[in-house]
């Protein structure tokens, strides 16, 4: 019986230390502005999305298929007729490499991740929000952990 109980506390204790080093918030943590809060309606205005990532860790970038290996980090906007969206998301200086497990060319980012998106302003009293989805994976480790962050500019 204490056999048990011994057992069930380690499984216990690990399972909390290993959710405390995969807390997505402290591993990624994100920041959105807008370039131009001085605009008139009909104007286009640049989004940054950008982030820290913890050391060790790295973010999968949004510019490459995700049908085989790690998945990209896309970027799903909630439309609301205050915005249209007037290009696509573009990383900002992400790594490339070819990812040994899966045979393919992957981009990603370290301690840092910038992504850029442009919009027109279709009222003056605007709201941009959506969900941010992607994976970072810490190669040492050995674990990868997908992540869902909503954003919103206002």
């Amino acid at each position: 019986m204490k056999k048990i109980y011994i057992v069930c506390l380690l499984l216990l204790f690990t399972n909390a230390i290993q959710a405390q080093e995969t807390d997505i918030d402290k591993i990624v943590n994100w920041n959105f502005k807008i370039t131009n809060k001085d605009f008139k309606i009909g104007d286009e205005v640049e989004l940054v999305f950008s982030s820290s990532i913890e050391k060790g860790w790295s973010l999968y970038s949004s510019d490459f298929k995700g049908d085989v290996g790690p998945q990209p980090t896309i970027f799903q906007f909630s439309e609301n007729g205050s915005f249209e969206l007037s290009s696509g998301i573009q990383p900002i200086a992400a790594l490339k490499k070819i990812d040994k497990n899966w045979g393919t060319e992957v981009s990603y980012f370290t301690q840092k991740a910038e992504f850029k998106a442009k919009v027109r302003l279709v009222e003056h009293s605007y709201d941009i929000f959506g969900v941010i989805k992607g994976q970072v994976c810490h190669l040492k480790k050995g674990i990868c952990v997908p992540f869902e962050k909503t954003f919103q500019f206002n």
